[in-house]
């Protein structure tokens, strides 16, 4: 292809039948006695629903040698943190895949490119003094991280003390961190709240949302949180003591708005989903998306099908 064109390859079949995973997060959880080698893939998923997560993580089998009560107590995690997923609110979401790794944190990476999710969601392991997701996962993240997807962490910590401390804005841009008040899983409480109301209006504000846990009171704390860019549930009066409990603040370690770049991410996606299609249609000509063909000045095709896919965004209020 010639140069100044959509950087995407059109040789693999899977590009034009893989749609991009909004609003269905990837959870991932990486083990130490489950076994996840099965047909040498180094990986596990399963397909959960609020129906049968149980009977599914009961089917998991461990992995070779000691640690029977290891696995034992894997699985009740793994069975919390559904539980937690699935009853976050009395509308959240209703199915997940769950992602299992052992040591592999590349075969991850791999599996994102062909499964487009958008959010990935790191569950804490099942061993002593856990409740950090960043110290958990700070050895794989650079194995698995992906320029275009949201990963979100939880923590005990009240500031950022492994993996992004002393990071740029652009490398904290899209990892989101959530504070776990007693292992309440509150990340995937979240997530499961947030993204089944963003699929029903996409430019939801994920701050305010109320979830099914107990709210953090300490304002010495909450500013401490506040200041790190992590998340919390808190009063969403703090000083009012209105009674009234809420996610807060809804940004990422970077300190932008969820929605405002997940809002980003989408309308950029559909966008070169729409331009490709066009290329396609029109046999794979005229392919060089020049400022001349996009600058407004003759209509094409190009030109065309990006109007009329603003104009549904507008429609849709996803702009304003």
């Amino acid at each position: 292809m010639p140069e100044n064109t959509i950087s995407v390859s059109l040789v693999d079949s899977s590009i034009q039948a893989s749609k991009p995973n909004y609003y269905s997060p990837l959870l991932v959880y990486k083990t130490a006695k489950i076994k996840v080698n099965k047909d040498a893939a180094n990986y596990k998923t399963l397909s959960l629903t609020v129906n049968n997560y149980e009977k599914e993580i009961e089917t998991l089998e461990k992995d070779n040698g000691n640690g029977q009560d290891q696995f034992g107590k894997e699985q009740t995690l793994l069975k919390t943190a559904m539980s937690n997923f699935f009853n976050s609110t009395e509308e959240s979401l209703k199915s997940a895949i769950l992602f299992i790794y052992k040591d592999k944190p590349e075969e991850l990476k791999n599996y994102l490119k062909a499964h487009r999710h958008s959010f990935v969601v790191l569950i804490n392991t099942e061993s002593d003094n856990s409740d950090d997701g960043l110290k958990i996962y700070k050895d794989d993240y650079d194995k698995f991280k992906m320029p275009s997807t949201f990963f979100v962490f939880s923590t005990k910590e009240q500031e950022i003390k492994e993996l992004f401390k002393d990071k740029g804005a652009a490398e904290k841009e899209r990892n989101i961190v959530v504070y776990s008040n007693n292992k309440d899983n509150l990340h995937l409480k979240f997530i499961s709240a947030y993204l089944h109301q963003a699929s029903i209006s996409h430019s939801v504000n994920p701050y305010g949302i109320p979830l099914a846990t107990v709210p953090l009171l300490d304002d010495a704390v909450i500013k401490k949180l506040r200041d790190a860019k992590i998340n919390f549930y808190s009063l969403l009066n703090e000083t009012g003591l209105d009674g009234i409990s809420a996610f807060k603040e809804g940004v990422d370690l970077s300190g932008k708005a969820i929605d405002e770049i997940f809002t980003y991410h989408y309308i950029k996606n559909e966008a070169i989903i729409e331009l490709i299609r066009i290329w396609n249609k029109n046999n794979r000509q005229n392919s060089k998306l020049s400022a001349l063909q996009l600058s407004g000045a003759r209509d094409n095709a190009y030109t065309s099908a990006i109007e009329c896919l603003l104009k549904r965004f507008i429609d849709r209020g996803l702009i304003v």
